[in-house]
């Protein structure tokens, strides 16, 4: 995983890897706001942000077979993957001390990845996710507005 740097805060946990040729795949935006418990002081800066994605479940949903509204073929099958991404931020607080000060939360995640029309429903499928953008921004002293642009993955065996 690789660290970046934007407008002064610190990013952890982005994928600089090459994917090559992807099959089977979907990337996926997962934006919320995350505001900190009223035990935390207030925000003046964030530092820095570390995202790790995990992913809980997988399920192979029967679909309808067609073209989508958007123009995306659809196949038949579909695997569904359920997961959770670990958030933690690390901020300067809005004190005189201008202390250092961390929050985390879990944020649930839900995305789908068409599989091919030859899809053999004895095949074993590997789903995994990778982080490929994380973008956080404050909204006021409370309150962080994040975007994460995830890329899910499904190798067939």
């Amino acid at each position: 995983m690789a660290t970046h740097m934007r407008e002064l805060i610190e990013y952890h946990g982005v994928n600089r890897c090459d994917y090559g040729k992807l099959p089977y795949f979907k990337q996926i935006n997962r934006d919320f706001t995350f505001c900190v418990s009223m035990q935390k002081p207030d925000i003046e800066q964030i530092v820095k942000v570390w995202v790790k994605p995990d992913i809980v479940q997988q399920k192979i949903v029967v679909t309808p077979i067609g073209t989508s509204l958007e123009g995306q073929r659809v196949t038949g099958y579909k695997v569904m993957v359920m997961g959770d991404i670990m958030y933690k931020v690390e901020y300067v607080v809005l004190e005189a001390s201008q202390s250092l000060h961390t929050a985390h939360v879990t944020i649930p995640f839900c995305g789908d990845i068409v599989l091919p029309e030859e899809f053999n429903t004895n095949s074993i499928v590997i789903t995994s996710v990778s982080v490929e953008d994380i973008y956080s921004e404050p909204m006021d002293t409370r309150c962080i507005y994040n975007n994460i642009t995830m890329m899910l993955i499904a190798d067939l065996c």
